[in-house]
């Protein structure tokens, strides 16, 4: 889908302006042909050395997306 191949990768950044991931995966609606949600992959050291965890972001809490996704709040960790 050429939404999600547009996200894969993209920085995403809190309010404050860190660095919380890298879109790894995106949740599609395909009843509604929407996004559900995106997951993220930590960036930083630990995900180099395998240690990142994956969080999961609602759409919801998407603020904005251009060269990085900005959101509002803490993502979730996924399960």
């Amino acid at each position: 889908m050429k939404i999600a191949d547009e996200l894969l990768g993209k920085d995403v950044v809190d309010e404050s302006g860190d660095q919380i991931g890298l879109v790894d995966d995106v949740e599609w609606d395909f009843e509604n042909n929407t996004v559900k949600s995106i997951i993220l992959k930590e960036a930083g050291i630990s995900a180099k050395i395998g240690l990142g965890d994956h969080k999961i972001v609602s759409y919801e809490m998407i603020e904005s997306i251009g060269d990085n996704v900005l959101i509002k709040g803490t993502p979730l960790k996924k399960e």
